[in-house]
């Protein structure tokens, strides 16, 4: 049987039908305007075939490739943006003397998205210009803050801050940048504001700036010049900079050595101009230390991390030493040992001294674990012994005359006996130890009658020390600022122990301390109504008085400790007896700041000197910040001089993020118990919780 032929099948036929049954399946997302009015169907082409036909308008109400509920949602968030356009274009109407005009253009048909992006361009314009003059406005705030000027003389300058006439670029020129790492006077910041303003300003309206500004004080380029020559490489990784660094070196050598002594200047100047990772006398971590610390008596530019903002300044060099003393990984070692010292003061300098306690009790514990150089003749030996010995608050007995230099900030050159400071800095730092652990380690079974045994007989040994200091360190205005602060810390000292005893037994009346061995009770006499003062407010005021002298003559774009723990202490002191005065005789004995003769003039003058630090030191901030809401929280009045002060530099002074930047136990000493148990009166815990109730 013959087989069937085999029919192939028709391959074309085949596409044809499977086209025509995807084009029956194929749904079209959506039909035209008029497609769908007469219900007939659309093939979703634009224009359509029905309309095509029918020689009618082809109308879609969704875009294309898109669905209905898409346009749907798509036209609604159009009309909630003109809607929004509208409201927002009314709002600026209403506000602006601009408004008629602003109608004339919708009248017109302008689009309104445009309309608003050219008002909102030029709202930016505006802004950063008046940002910029914010910028100026910060910038001459903190530095009339900083310089010399009186209480009297900020509150009468305050005005002219707020000018219109302030130019932006003022922070780029000249005159601006020979004010900054200098001493500044009101002089100064007079010619420096009538220079601004002498385009359209009126003699009438710059009276007193024309009257300050005669012969501005004349600024020595020379004072840019390092002290110290020294290499940024191999010691940091942050800069290529030599003179960045030789300026830095500088400054701590100058201002913050001479009184700490850190390091032997000599052998540490030696040993980083080798730039030999070998030395024994430097080594990164050191170098790195020194720079923060230093940074924070500097406006170098490359001295901020963020442009303008003092708090900011040797932050980066800060989280390098860390760094590095990380690496380090506890080793003991003369430079190590230096570097932890530094770096504890400079973070309590940034408001963080509970790191501060945390390096001390490491370097305290490396000091004992260092062993101390053989003592052998030679020259390298006897530079061994010294610089271990100086760094352990030994004594170095060889005396020497040196000039202390104020550069870069003044050109004053003063003559001191850097060993003598160091000797009588060793045995004040014992006194104040004893001190320390009378008040805050005591033991409680010690009795009251023995307590008050060892106050007294520490506080005859603190005046006794005072009493005969050598001639070139008894207290004047012009004296160098390493002693100034051997004065300030011997003030904190014995206002402290007063403060606590008068608080620890206060069955004992204030008139059986007036005989005793004070430098300013012996001379001082209450008025017949008044009652016989405590010693620490006695203290205190004569304590406000250096404050003023040292504002004086240094101002404050160099800041010391003791200095800041000074002002800082008198405020808080003194908050509780504002109202107290004093008349004095002439006849006071030598070598002591004579008292201010009442409170208030005394707070204000050490509340000024505070803001002045807090501008460039976290810690200060911090404190003037409490002290202020302490005011506010107890219902007491400041001031009103201080108060005018305040408002004047508080944006320069305080700002919202500061809260967070501070880890301090810093203790009110104005605030009894029965307002905040010992625990939570510290400044850290004051600040965020007053903050946070805005007080």
């Amino acid at each position: 049987m013959a087989s069937l032929p085999h029919i192939a099948p028709n391959s074309s036929t085949d596409r044809s039908k499977k086209a025509a049954a995807q084009a029956r399946r194929h749904q079209i997302a959506v039909a035209c305007e008029q497609c769908r009015r007469r219900k007939v169907k659309c093939n979703g082409t634009r224009p359509c075939t029905e309309c095509g036909l029918r020689s009618v308008n082809c109308v879609y109400e969704a875009q294309a490739g898109e669905t209905r509920t898409q346009a749907v949602k798509r036209k609604y968030e159009d009309l909630e943006q003109s809607h929004d356009a509208l409201l927002e274009l009314i709002d600026l109407a209403a506000s602006r003397r601009d408004a008629p005009d602003i109608l004339s253009r919708v009248k017109h048909g302008d689009d309104i998205h445009d309309i608003l992006a050219q008002l909102k361009e030029g709202e930016n314009l505006y802004e950063a210009h008046q940002g910029g003059r914010s910028r100026v406005r910060r910038m001459l705030l903190s530095c009339l803050i900083q310089s010399t000027a009186s209480v009297q003389e900020i509150i009468e300058m305050a005005p002219f801050l707020a000018e219109e006439r302030l130019r932006a670029d003022l922070l780029e020129t000249r005159e601006w940048r020979s004010l900054t790492n200098r001493l500044v006077s009101a002089r100064m910041l007079s010619h420096l504001m009538l220079s601004v303003n002498e385009n359209g300003a009126h003699p009438s309206e710059n009276g007193y700036l024309a009257t300050q500004s005669n012969a501005p004080d004349q600024v020595d380029s020379r004072l840019d010049t390092p002290a110290f020559f020294v290499p940024a490489l191999p010691w940091t990784r942050l800069t290529r900079d030599d003179n960045l660094i030789s300026h830095l070196v500088s400054i701590f050598l100058t201002t913050n050595n001479t009184y700490g002594r850190y390091v032997e200047e000599d052998l540490f100047v030696a040993s980083m101009q080798s730039g030999s990772s070998m030395t024994e006398y430097c080594s990164p971590f050191l170098v790195n230390a020194i720079c923060a610390m230093a940074c924070q008596n500097s406006e170098h530019p490359a001295a901020f991390v963020q442009p303008d903002e003092f708090i900011s300044r040797g932050e980066h060099f800060h989280d390098e030493a860390l760094r590095l003393w990380l690496l380090e990984e506890g080793r003991a070692s003369l430079t190590n040992l230096q570097a932890l010292i530094i770096l504890s003061i400079e973070s309590g300098f940034r408001g963080k001294d509970k790191m501060t306690i945390t390096l001390l009790a490491v370097a305290l514990q490396m000091s004992n674990d260092l062993p101390f150089p053989p003592a052998v003749e030679g020259k390298v030996a006897a530079d061994r012994v010294r610089a271990r010995s100086h760094v352990s608050w030994a004594t170095h007995y060889f005396d020497v005359r040196a000039e202390w230099s104020g550069a870069p900030f003044l050109a004053s050159r003063t003559m001191f006996r850097p060993n003598a400071l160091m000797r009588e800095r060793c045995v004040l730092t014992r006194l104040n130890s004893e001190v320390n652990h009378l008040l805050f380690a005591r033991q409680e079974s010690m009795s009251s009658r023995d307590f008050e045994k060892a106050a007294s007989d520490l506080k005859s040994r603190l005046l006794g020390w005072y009493h005969m200091l050598p001639d070139d360190l008894t207290f004047r205005s012009d004296l160098p600022a390493p002693v100034y602060e051997l004065h300030g810390t011997f003030l904190c000292a014995i206002i402290l122990l007063c403060s606590h005893t008068e608080t620890l037994l206060p069955s004992k009346k204030a008139s059986e301390t007036q005989d005793r061995a004070s430098p300013t009770t012996r001379t001082a006499s209450t008025t017949p109504e008044a009652a016989p003062a405590p010693e620490s407010l006695l203290y205190a005021l004569q304590a406000a008085r250096m404050c003023q002298h040292y504002r004086k003559t240094y101002g404050f774009k160099i800041t010391s400790p003791f200095v800041f723990q000074t002002a800082a202490l008198v405020c808080l002191i003194l908050l509780n007896r504002l109202d107290f005065s004093l008349t004095y005789s002439p006849a006071l004995r030598e070598g002591n700041p004579i008292p201010f003769y009442d409170a208030r003039s005394a707070f204000e003058e050490s509340y000024r000197c505070l803001l002045g630090i807090g501008t460039r030191v976290m810690i200060a901030r911090g404190v003037a910040r409490m002290v202020y809401q302490t005011v506010k929280m107890t219902g007491r009045v400041m001031p009103e001089a201080a108060t005018k002060v305040r408002e004047i530099v508080a944006e320069a002074t305080w700002g919202a993020s500061d809260v967070h930047r501070i880890s301090s136990s810093y203790p009110n000493y104005s605030l009894p118990e029965s307002v905040n148990p010992a625990a939570e009166a510290t400044m850290e815990a004051l600040l965020k919780q007053w903050e946070a109730m805005q007080v």
